[in-house]
């Protein structure tokens, strides 16, 4: 997906009950990250989607909540992340996930496979039906 064939490093695999982060780099940069919030706010989507708009954004299929992809640059390094604020119960929750720039593939494709993905299986972990964009 990213293009990446060199050796890497996964994170440690620590579980937080509210929030959780895993990086997979190599000695120089991220190559995948991804995150979530249990709880996630109204503020951190609508900042995202703020900081997106002028960032070659792409819509998010409704029924993965509110969010969108864009690019985004860390250290200098091109990045394409997608971030979805979505009901799961009764829980507004937030999953981010960002991967290396790869221009020979259709990442916005690729991010919103993997937020579906995402999504499944972080309901299945805190035991909740998603449902779309947070009521309100």
């Amino acid at each position: 997906m990213t293009g990446y064939t060199g050796p890497y490093d996964a994170g440690d695999d620590q579980h937080n009950p509210d929030g959780y982060a895993c990086v997979i780099s190599n000695e120089e940069q991220s190559l995948f990250i991804t995150s979530y919030d249990a709880s996630g706010s109204r503020r951190a989507i609508e900042q995202y989607i703020e900081f997106g708009k002028t960032r070659n954004p792409t819509a998010l299929p409704k029924e993965l909540g509110k969010g969108l992809i864009s690019d985004f640059d860390i250290r200098l390094y091109p990045y394409r992340t997608v971030e979805a604020w979505f009901r799961c119960g009764s829980n507004n929750s937030l999953i981010t996930i960002t991967i290396k720039e790869n221009r020979a593939r259709n990442q916005d494709r690729d991010l919103i496979q993997l937020m579906r993905i995402a999504q499944r299986r972080f309901a299945e972990m805190f035991r909740c039906t998603p449902g779309g964009p947070p009521q309100g």
